[in-house]
């Protein structure tokens, strides 16, 4: 009886645990991808909205356009893994994908993600 309790406690521990980190981290994940999405379909300007603060403030709406076009265009996406931190009431995420491009070679890039107001946005080296 008591190792049907403790299997049946760790088991539904794990499962809220699994929740709780899920839930944590879906939200980048999300945000990342829309960004890539958007790439994919050649929307920089969507893109762009999606970027954070600081971003912005180092490009402007038409250079970050002009350096999204001379970069490979990207036919598809992975993601490889996501991380959320909290430093100094400062929320993160790192969100790891592989980018298929228009060549067939797959480029490993990190997005680094902060959030904004409540809505997690793309910041660090976008692309």
């Amino acid at each position: 009886m008591v190792v049907v309790l403790c299997c049946g406690g760790a088991g539904i521990g794990g499962f809220f645990l699994f929740k709780g980190i899920k839930g944590a981290t879906d939200p980048a994940r999300q945000a990342a991808e829309s960004f890539v999405s958007d790439l994919e379909a050649g929307d920089a300007d969507a893109a762009y909205g999606l970027l954070c603060s600081d971003a912005r403030g180092r490009y402007t709406r038409d250079a970050f356009a002009q350096g999204v076009a001379k970069q490979p265009k990207i036919r598809g996406h992975k993601v490889d893994g996501v991380n959320v931190s909290s430093v100094n009431g400062r929320t993160s995420a790192t969100v790891n994908m592989g980018l298929t491009l228009d060549s067939g070679f797959t480029d490993r890039h990190t997005f680094t993600l902060v959030n904004e107001d409540g809505a997690w946005k793309v910041c660090g080296q976008p692309y």
